[in-house]
């Protein structure tokens, strides 16, 4: 019988490698500790941390909270907010030709009686061939868009650490949560090595088998992690997995970033937006202390010159003084992520663009499935291919997601938004749900993998960009439009009575920080149905 895996190698640091090293450190924390695991994390000096502010997706707080990480500790050094939705606008526009904003909420839509509330809303919150007859579908099924612009917090004062009825991620800066990591890595057994690795050397068999140091020589094998990014040393350049692109499905291969501050440092939004440019999109991503903010663009439609000069005119007066970086973005993935004895992890084994704030999340899925079919030392073949396999799929999911929001967008005003409307091939399994979408809602058996994205996303995207008209579902025959304008104002009332009891965004953080004593409101709980 094979050997348990007794060594464990993470290649790179940053916050994909020390999330590695730190989340394999817990869950194996016994053998850690009684010496049957070693834990090893080497980075380079010479080798910085891609960060700007980033936008988390909706388990992060899961992910912290198993790791032991204090919520409140995280919030204050990572100058960290709470996120609620992705909001987007300028991506279509309407029957008048005018911008369109939408909100993609982290709160489901429930069944209302067990009916689909999009068929509901398209039967009787929906002009007949045309769009909403007052409020929009988020507005309508969700809470979240009222509290974003009131620019409330998720949590009561006084409330526990990642305690709320009330679904959120965060934005956070992405080096600090690195250091943390790396602390909470170290506390866990981790040891560190800072070295460049020089060499990979292979055995026989094509494994990995050691690694050569700049200063500390050669390293042994067992099991390697590679997490050094783009540049996929192990993964790429040693094994020559081959790389598989996304460019017939997705334009954008670049991104210029930079940090501004705020306006008004009191309004914080409880969101990020992502704002359609003339031949890519913008994002705006609120820490506590300043604004995470980036173009990403196609540099087959725009200059790196060209991009940042829209971009510097698109935030105003907080860019005269920012000088943007430009990063090349590989977007597409390895074509297995798990290759014998390596395991590509992050960037290494493939990024689609930030729309929809997959990249942590993506690292946090990969590490979930391998500490499920977690290998012995003969590294089984049939365990390596299940897991890429779900991986394959997971990226997948993710390219169909992403690219439903270009391909289906109706702006005609510039090259770019032609080229992603007419131009670009739609993925065979998006193709095929948007014929089948055009006559009913999506649910839950059109969706190979929902691993992050639901029917209630693709909900919220098909109809905050318009995709549906108003016309009777079936649905309407067993919910009267006199049952559906209740449920309307029993949610109103709802959100009206949450809205009264929420705090100020600014406010709660400033007292998780320990920057506010004054004393708290009571903390009564939350209940939503959302």
């Amino acid at each position: 019988m094979a050997k348990p895996i007794g060594n464990i190698t993470v290649v790179g640091g940053g916050t994909s490698g020390w999330l590695a090293a730190s989340y394999l450190a817990r869950l194996f924390e016994q053998r850690v500790k009684t010496g049957d695991l070693s834990i090893t994390l080497i980075e380079s000096p010479d080798v910085g941390i891609i960060g700007v502010g980033e936008s988390t997706a909706r388990p992060m707080g899961d992910l912290l909270r198993l790791i032991g990480i204090n919520e409140s500790e995280f919030i204050k050094r990572c100058n960290a907010t709470f996120k609620l939705s992705g909001w987007f606008a300028n991506w279509d526009i309407d029957e008048a030709g005018k911008p369109v904003s939408w909100v993609n909420p982290f709160f489901s839509q429930s069944d209302i009686h067990g009916l689909n509330p999009a068929s509901l809303f398209a039967s009787y919150g929906m002009h007949r061939g045309g769009g909403p007859t007052d409020e929009g579908f988020t507005e309508a099924m969700s809470v979240c868009p009222d509290i974003i612009r009131a620019h409330k917090g998720p949590r009561l004062l006084g409330g526990e650490d990642y305690k709320s009825e009330i679904p959120y991620s965060y934005h956070m800066d992405a080096i600090e949560l690195a250091k943390m990591l790396m602390e909470r890595g170290k506390e866990l057994g981790v040891k560190q090595i800072i070295d460049h690795v020089n060499e990979v050397h292979l055995d026989d068999r094509g494994f990995v088998s050691e690694l050569i140091l700049r200063k500390n020589g050669a390293h042994p094998i067992e099991f390697v992690i590679d997490a050094t990014g783009f540049a996929s040393i192990i993964i790429g350049k040693t094994l020559k997995e081959p790389f598989e692109p996304y460019d017939k499905y997705l334009l954008n291969d670049r991104a210029a970033v930079a940090q501004i501050p705020y306006e008004d440092p009191t309004r914080i939004e409880p969101t990020s937006r992502a704002t359609g440019m003339n031949a890519g999109w913008a994002f705006r991503v609120p820490l506590f202390n300043r604004v995470g903010s980036g173009y990403i663009y196609s540099s087959k439609f725009i200059s790196d010159d060209e991009a940042i000069a829209e971009f510097k005119a698109h935030i105003g007066d907080g860019g005269r003084e920012v000088e943007p970086r430009v990063i090349r973005m590989r977007i597409g993935k390895v074509r297995r992520a798990w290759v014998k004895n390596c395991l590509a992890l992050g960037l290494s084994s493939g990024f689609v663009e930030p729309l929809e704030a997959t990249a942590i999340y993506s690292v946090q899925v990969q590490l979930q499935w391998l500490f499920g079919y977690f290998p012995n030392s003969d590294f089984n073949p049939a365990v390596i291919k299940r897991y890429n396999q779900l991986i394959n799929g997971f990226y997948d999911e993710i390219v169909d997601f992403i690219a439903l929001l270009f391909c289906i967008s109706n702006r005609e005003d510039t090259p770019y938004w032609r080229a992603v409307r007419h131009d670009m091939e739609i993925p065979p399994r998006l193709a095929e749900n948007l014929e089948l979408w055009r006559a009913n809602m999506p649910g839950d058996l059109d969706l190979r993998s929902m691993t992050f994205f639901s029917p209630s996303s693709y909900r919220s995207a098909l109809m905050g960009k318009q995709f549906y008209k108003g016309r009777e579902y079936a649905a309407a025959s067993l919910f009267s439009e006199a049952n559906w304008r209740q449920y309307l104002n029993m949610r109103r009332q709802k959100t009206k009575d949450l809205m009264a009891k929420l705090p100020d965004h600014y406010t709660l953080l400033r007292r998780i920080r320990g920057e506010d004593t004054s004393p708290s409101a009571s903390v009564t709980p939350i209940y939503i149905n959302s």
